[in-house]
């Protein structure tokens, strides 16, 4: 009985070690995380009793962020997180519902940041992420007008942010991990540069400073990451 209950408390002891290791010192983590948005909306006007519905604008945001990371102590790690990114933003016009203009862009970008986690559980965490990233990015501007469509080079893009992303982190096993970010906190800003041509350029920049998503970052994001622990 006595070597039984030794066997047992061991286990216990091994399995509560383990659940932990994930984020102990000298730990080498790879993987990434998607992200993706999307929004849509409806026009409805009524005129004598009749009513017209039509499509408002549409945009979807795609990310896939693969990265790397090390844990320089319990439960800190640094690591680096590259981002490829795809949009796509179409606005109907008003006097026609089949006619629209439609903006498609790529971007890529890379962020370095430190990551805390807070275990509230053998396997389930909170975690704290602040970086500095930057993303360059391109697009096209795609216009129809009856039986016309015309593309055209659209603005380049650079954006920037230095903040913080709130997420969780779960466990299912000693060497996975499943992530949930949420948001960006923080400073951002996006130049858009366009080419009018002889030389010339028109140039425009949005900063926000609270809580925001932008190419680098989408509002919401699912990760996985694997543990190379000692």
């Amino acid at each position: 009985m006595k070597k039984i209950n030794l066997l047992t408390i061991a286990i216990l002891f091994a399995t509560a070690m383990s659940s932990f290791a994930q984020t102990s010192k000298g730990t080498l983590f790879v993987g990434g995380g998607l992200g993706f948005t999307s929004s849509s909306g409806k026009f409805t006007t009524t005129l004598g009793g009749t009513t017209i519905e039509s499509d408002g604008v549409k945009s979807t945001t795609f990310s896939i962020v693969p990265g790397v990371g090390y844990f320089v102590a319990d439960k800190l790690a640094v690591g680096l997180d590259l981002s490829v990114n795809s949009s796509s933003v179409q606005v109907p016009d008003n006097n026609d519902p089949d006619d629209y203009e439609k903006t498609s862009g790529t971007s890529f970008g890379f962020t370095p940041y430190v990551r805390k986690y807070w275990m509230v559980g053998d396997n389930f965490g909170f975690t704290g992420t602040f970086g500095a990233g930057v993303a360059f990015g391109s697009s096209k501007i795609e216009e129809k007008n009856g039986n016309t469509t015309v593309t055209n080079d659209g603005p380049k893009t650079t954006d920037l942010e230095i903040g913080i992303t709130p997420g969780i982190v779960f466990f299912p096993t000693s060497k996975v991990g499943l992530e949930a970010n949420f948001g960006f906190v923080g400073f951002s800003s996006t130049t858009s540069k366009t080419d009018l041509g002889n030389g010339n350029e028109s140039k425009f920049t949005n900063s926000t400073f609270g809580l925001s998503a932008n190419s680098i970052r989408p509002s919401f994001s699912l990760g996985f990451r694997y543990y190379l622990t000692k």
